[in-house]
């Protein structure tokens, strides 16, 4: 029979918190970590930027890879073809299509996300967010031009980069190197750039990033990431250190893949943010290797209301489309750009079911655009230094890109929380992000510390 001091202390190793061994090393937590740099571009060629990261004192910072991805600020003003006469007011819902530049029509518009109070009412309780009503506001005819927002095509980015370690006084590169040569594309449509050996950067170190401007009128914020881990409660690293993975062996128990999901309902709101949280249920820890994520969206089509009555497109007005594709952004599909433009300008549509056919929204899975940030309830800690973008932090929106393997497994403690924030950027819909891994059903889930007894003896 187990004696009152043993079952002590198993109760005890239930509720310890995770202990691995670290080589050359005190014993210390093992956790992935990323570590992001974010750079404003002004879009123009030659322009210098640069941003630190700082090492916390809490533990050494191991680097395995690097990547990057562009949060690139698409919007630019419209100057309409006819505006309103200076001097008046007008209504936004009545613009029409003969007013918005061909250009905007094609590559595709949407109204002013600053301007959307005035554009449109509160959301009616019990309605979704996103489909709401056209105000009455009359605005002024010298806000004309900003009412309207045409949202370029994302670019690829061109620029030059540099990295310094600190803690040696070292450049990583004999000289400043482009980023599709070492970095690959900025899409995120490639495996993050492993390191040819892990870099180990020590407490209190800083890594010094300069970017060189290379991409003209080309605007937004560029993060540049470096993956790894941390080693907390530990001492100083050799740099050759290599690092052991999570030891799941131990007690008996059933071993089985699993995923938790965390789901936003993303209303296309820049800025917006959104918080879930995801709890680990009691039967075992949860360890995950890998994060994926994907955009759930709704049908692309835009029905226009009242077709009968607009042959020429070039009478149809905003009011005609539904709210929420004025925010998402609209063009014409590419397949009917024949069909809707003439030698002149709009042309006229004889079948009207094709009007219905003809406009498309912007809200495609693959231009969504966020900041996401990891938090563990169990260690108290976040897995970033800072929000970081979809893009550079996790691979290519479409799903066209390998999971983002961590660089070591994370273990999450039975009881406790995966807390994500998301900070809208761009896209609406259900966004899925997934924590890939397995759980140990019956058997303790981490790799435990012996406990010592009264006696110094470990048990």
């Amino acid at each position: 029979m187990m004696s009152a001091q043993q079952a002590r202390a198993r109760n005890a190793m239930r509720t310890a918190p995770p202990s691995f061994k670290t080589a050359g090393s005190a014993s210390g937590l093992v956790m992935p970590f990323d570590h992001a740099a974010t750079f404003d571009l002004k879009g123009t060629p030659g322009n210098i930027v640069q941003d630190v990261i700082n090492i916390s004192s809490d533990g050494a910072f191991v680097a395995v890879a690097i990547g990057y991805g562009f949060e690139e600020d698409r919007g630019r003003t419209v100057e309409l073809n006819t505006p309103p006469p200076t001097g008046s007011i007008f209504k936004p819902g009545s613009l029409k299509l003969s007013q918005i530049p061909i250009a905007a029509l094609i590559e595709g518009f949407r109204i002013n996300p600053r301007f959307e109070r005035l554009v449109f009412n509160e959301p009616t309780p019990g309605r979704p967010l996103r489909e709401r009503t056209l105000s009455e506001i009359e605005i002024a005819a010298a806000h004309s031009d900003r009412i309207i927002e045409r949202l370029k095509p994302a670019e690829e980015i061109s620029f030059l980069f540099s990295i310094l370690d600190s803690a040696t006084g070292r450049e990583l590169q004999d000289e400043p190197t482009h980023n599709l040569a070492s970095l690959g594309s900025s899409d995120g449509a490639r495996p993050f750039r492993l390191l040819a050996q892990p870099l180990t950067f020590q407490p209190r170190s800083t890594i010094r990033l300069q970017i060189v401007e290379r991409s003209e009128n080309v605007r937004g914020t560029l993060f540049i990431v470096l993956y790894g881990y941390k080693t907390l409660g530990a001492g100083a690293l050799p740099r050759s250190v290599v690092q052991p993975a999570i030891n799941t062996s131990g007690p008996e128990g059933r071993v089985i893949p699993f995923d938790y999901v965390a789901t936003f309902p993303l209303t296309g709101s820049p800025r917006n943010q959104i918080e879930a949280e995801i709890p680990i249920n009691v039967e075992g820890g949860f360890v995950t290797t890998s994060i994926g994520y994907g955009l759930a969206v709704e049908s692309l089509d835009v029905s226009v209301s009242n077709p009968t009555n607009i042959k020429p497109l070039a009478n149809l007005t905003l009011s005609q489309f539904p709210t929420s594709a004025l925010q998402d952004g609209i063009r014409i599909r590419p397949n009917f750009l024949r069909v809707a433009l003439n030698g002149s300008g709009l042309g006229t549509i004889d079948q009207l079911d094709l009007i219905n056919r003809m406009f498309e929204r912007l809200n495609r899975p693959e231009d969504v655009s966020f900041r996401y940030s990891i938090f563990d309830s169990g260690t108290g800690r976040e897995l970033q230094n800072q929000p970081i973008n979809n893009i550079a932090g996790l691979g290519i929106a479409n799903g066209d890109r390998p999971f983002k393997q961590l660089a070591r497994p994370m273990l999450f403690l039975p009881r406790s929380t995966i807390r994500v924030i998301v900070e809208e950027q761009f896209g609406r819909g259900n966004l899925f992000i997934v924590f890939q891994g397995y759980k140990r059903l019956g058997g303790l889930a981490m790799n435990q510390a012996p406990i010592a007894g009264r006696d110094g003896r470990r048990r």
